[in-house]
């Protein structure tokens, strides 16, 4: 009884175990995480404050809400990749969703929003990563201007529809915050999908002639798409020959992606399937959309080149297994049931 009591007493007079943040560097702060501000999570750390940059941040332990550790921790082998990534970042998301659901204090759903983004342009749901992308610069506008939005799906004429009605909205709103450029650049995208492309093309002028290097680049590659769209291959051949160059410092997956497209319309499709594994092999962690189109658009030239079937069913199976949730994926996911459908 005596023990028990003095066990009591210690443990009602031990401190709580503090907060911690450990960084990408492996440097641990152990604190009181009390809010967030433009460049980060702020912690009160040695009789002071510290901010520490979410990008910088490898994991988080928070007393009051263990399972943001959890979440943190599935998150990070999530997209780390592997096999078991796309459970790893289910299992994170429904911690994410969890935690949202508490009535969290407001540094915690910023940072809740912030990986719940991540997870949504990650996994392929353009939807999902719209309204997070707007909870979050509506909450930090601070962290938002170095996100890029996820491309939009190429199969859903429906959902960019009504994609584009809620930017278009919400561009009335934040006209003149700092990243509405990145709302407009979307609002394109998404006409890209479901206008006609011969019309589109003349929209595209003033992001061709941006002062900005990256809108300069980005507005070359909506290009690329439209010319193809539009069946204009010399076109698209002679603006990718006079964009390689500036395309190659920030887009190298994108310049060898292109050049097998240009190849593949020519019914060169040994050459087209080697500049399309260029991406998987070269460039795999610039864009994993792009890689699982790429996948399958490798596939697709073997095939037309009458490769070995195990051959290609590799090559698509790459693009199952390691992407899952991508349009390239799913279409890779087609071409592998036709490819060992019966032959009759």
């Amino acid at each position: 009884m005596w023990a028990l009591t003095v066990t009591a007493a210690l443990a009602a007079v031990a401190p709580a175990r503090a907060d911690r943040i450990r960084t990408q560097a492996g440097i641990g702060y152990d604190g009181k995480i009390v809010g967030m501000d433009a460049g980060g999570l702020v912690l009160e750390y040695a009789g002071g404050k510290r901010t520490v940059p979410l990008a910088d941040i490898a994991s988080i332990r928070v007393n009051q809400y263990p399972d943001v550790e959890k979440a943190e921790e599935a998150y990070a082998r999530g997209l780390a990749g592997g096999p078991k990534a796309a459970q790893s970042l289910a299992d994170a998301e429904r911690l994410y969703e969890g935690l949202g659901q508490r009535g969290p204090p407001p540094w915690l759903r910023v940072l809740v929003d912030s990986r719940m983004y991540k997870v949504y342009a990650r996994s392929g749901r353009t939807q999902e990563a719209l309204d997070a992308y707007l909870a979050l610069a509506e909450n930090q506008p601070t962290l938002v201007a170095g996100l890029k939005l996820p491309s939009p799906r190429s199969d859903d004429a429906t959902g960019n529809r009504e994609l584009l009605k809620k930017v278009e909205a919400a561009l009335k709103s934040v006209a003149d915050k700092p990243y509405a450029g990145e709302l407009k650049q979307f609002r394109l995208a998404l006409a890209i999908q479901v206008g006609k492309p011969e019309e589109v093309l003349p929209l595209l002028e003033p992001f061709l002639t941006s002062d900005n290097p990256k809108t300069r680049a980005w507005a070359m590659l909506k290009q690329l798409d439209l010319l193809f769209a539009t069946h204009k291959i010399d076109e698209a051949e002679q603006c990718l020959n006079q964009a390689a160059g500036v395309l190659a410092q920030d887009h190298p997956q994108e310049v060898a992606f292109y050049t097998g497209r240009v190849l593949a319309e020519r019914g060169q499709h040994v050459s087209a399937a080697l500049q399309f594994m260029r991406v998987p092999i070269l460039y795999a962690g610039e864009d994993r959309t792009r890689t699982a189109e790429a996948l399958w658009c490798a596939g697709v030239a073997m095939k037309a080149a009458k490769m070995p079937d195990g051959e290609i069913s590799k090559v698509l199976n790459e693009a199952v297994q390691n992407y899952p949730g991508t349009v390239g994926a799913e279409r890779a996911k087609q071409e592998l049931s036709r490819l060992e459908a019966p032959k009759g």
